[in-house]
């Protein structure tokens, strides 16, 4: 099943429940879910070149999103190795293992979330660490308990999600929020006319996907 464009979160959007969760702790899978998607579209396109994000910023997001939806909603886990194999309850969590995993209660086929063991935060990994050699799906109260109230939030570079956490390069990720959804819109804009001014059909093949890029990112620009 395919993702549904009405159930896209745009970047901005993705962003501000990034910031909601940390006022008041709220918790809505969906909601999670696609803003996660979203800045690893967001993310990927960075990469690629065909957007200007601060990358190590927008990474904690995702990585504070993922390791929030793996503490907080039931989950089964793959790992994968290096190698590409995937590992059994046999085996131990190598720190070079990529994490797959899939939420219970969603249902499409794109509701599957990747990333590198070593970018959970340390607390989150150890509990881990503990339930899978137990049995390969997760709950939230695995990740509950054991560890003060006061103790750091980020450590090693990584951050879980709490109410009232202070939100690192917050000026900054505000205005590529912000400012990210106008140069979208006027970049679809300006694919949008010349792709209706091609005669070319692969030319026109090849505007319509970035812009389509640019909408998995932004959500719907035409308007």
């Amino acid at each position: 099943m395919r993702e549904d464009r009405r159930d896209r979160v745009a970047l901005d959007e993705a962003y501000e429940f990034y910031r909601q969760i940390l006022v008041d702790g709220t918790n809505d899978l969906h909601l999670l879910a696609n803003s996660l998607k979203t800045v690893c579209r967001a993310l990927d396109a960075a990469e690629a070149g065909e957007m200007e994000l601060t990358m190590r910023l927008w990474k904690k997001i995702r990585q504070a999103l993922f390791d929030r939806l793996l503490t907080s909603f039931p989950a089964h886990v793959v790992a994968i190795a290096k190698d590409g194999q995937v590992l059994s309850q046999k085996d131990f969590l190598p720190d070079d293992c990529v994490l797959e995993l899939h939420p219970e209660g969603l249902r499409r086929d794109d509701d599957v979330f990747q990333i590198n063991i070593e970018e959970l935060h340390p607390l989150t990994r150890s509990r881990l660490d503990k339930v899978w050699v137990e049995r390969p799906g997760t709950r939230r109260e695995d990740f509950t308990g054991g560890k003060s109230e006061a103790a750091q939030e980020c450590e090693g570079g990584v951050c879980t999600l709490k109410a009232n956490a202070m939100i690192i390069g917050e000026e900054v990720l505000q205005v590529e929020a912000a400012n990210g959804r106008q140069k979208a819109y006027s970049s679809y804009w300006r694919l949008y006319w010349q792709s209706y001014c091609s005669p070319s059909s692969r030319e026109k093949q090849y505007l319509v996907r970035q812009m389509a890029s640019l909408e998995a990112v932004w959500g719907n620009l035409h308007y």
